[in-house]
C-alpha cells in the first residue's frame, strides 16, 4: 500500500511539475497580413534613374509559419519564428515576386508594472530566398543574394493566453540585391499557442 501511495505521489508531482513548465512556453501557428515593398534605387526600375533610394510602392501579401517562445521570466521571453513570406511591390510586373523562408529569433519584453500582457519585441534573423523577380539588365546576377538578414520590431498583446495579436515592421539589414534593393514590410498578425489552448490554461 505504501509503495502504491509513493508511486502515485511521484506521478502526481511529475505531472504537476510538467504542467507548470508547460505554461512557460508557447508553440503554434502564426500568420501575418503584410504590406510589402522594395526599398530600391531608382535605376532598378528605370534605366534613366539615379542612385537615390525610395520605396517602390506597397502591396498586400502574407506570411505564414510556426513560432515558439519560452518565458524564462514573467515579463521576458525568448522565441523564434519559421515562416514562408511573399514580397511584391507595385513597381514589379504581375507575376514577379520574392518567395522566402525566414528564421527569426526574437526577444519579447513587457516593460510595464501595471499593464499586463503587452509586449514589445525585436529580432534579427536569416531569410533564404526561394524565388526572385526578373529585374532584367538593371541588376547584375552576381549582386543578387540568396541569404539576407532581416530585422523586425513589434508590439503584441496576449488575450487570456489563447491568442496573440501583433503589429510590427520588418526591414533588411543585408540587401537582397547588393547596394540596390532591400525588402521591407508592415504587418498585422496573430499567433495561436496550441499547447496552452489544448492544455486548458488561462
Amino acid at each position: 500500500m505504501l509503495r502504491k501511495l509513493v508511486f502515485f505521489l511521484i506521478i502526481f508531482f511529475t505531472i504537476t511539475s510538467y504542467s507548470q513548465r508547460y505554461r512557460d512556453f508557447e508553440i503554434g501557428p502564426m500568420i501575418n497580413y503584410e504590406h510589402t515593398s522594395l526599398y530600391a534605387t531608382e535605376n532598378v526600375f528605370n534605366a534613366d534613374g539615379g542612385d537615390k533610394f525610395s520605396n517602390s510602392g506597397f502591396e498586400s501579401n502574407f506570411a505564414a509559419g510556426v513560432y515558439f517562445i519560452y518565458y524564462f521570466r514573467p515579463k521576458m521571453g525568448l522565441g523564434a519564428e519559421l515562416y514562408y513570406q511573399r514580397t511584391t511591390s507595385s513597381e514589379l510586373e504581375n507575376g514577379e515576386f520574392y518567395n522566402s523562408i525566414t528564421f527569426m529569433p526574437y526577444v519579447n519584453l513587457d516593460p510595464f508594472r501595471q499593464l499586463q500582457n503587452l509586449y514589445f519585441g525585436a529580432g534579427v534573423g536569416a531569410s533564404f530566398i526561394q524565388e526572385l523577380p526578373d529585374y532584367g539588365y538593371s541588376v547584375k546576377e552576381e549582386d543578387v543574394r540568396v541569404i539576407t538578414v532581416p530585422l523586425k520590431i513589434s508590439a503584441s498583446y496576449i488575450i487570456r493566453n489563447q491568442i496573440t495579436f501583433e503589429v510590427g515592421a520588418m526591414a533588411e539589414l543585408l540587401e537582397v540585391v547588393k547596394d540596390q534593393v532591400r525588402r521591407n514590410a508592415l504587418y498585422v498578425g496573430i499567433k495561436i499557442p496550441v499547447n496552452r489552448i489544448f492544455g486548458n490554461y488561462r
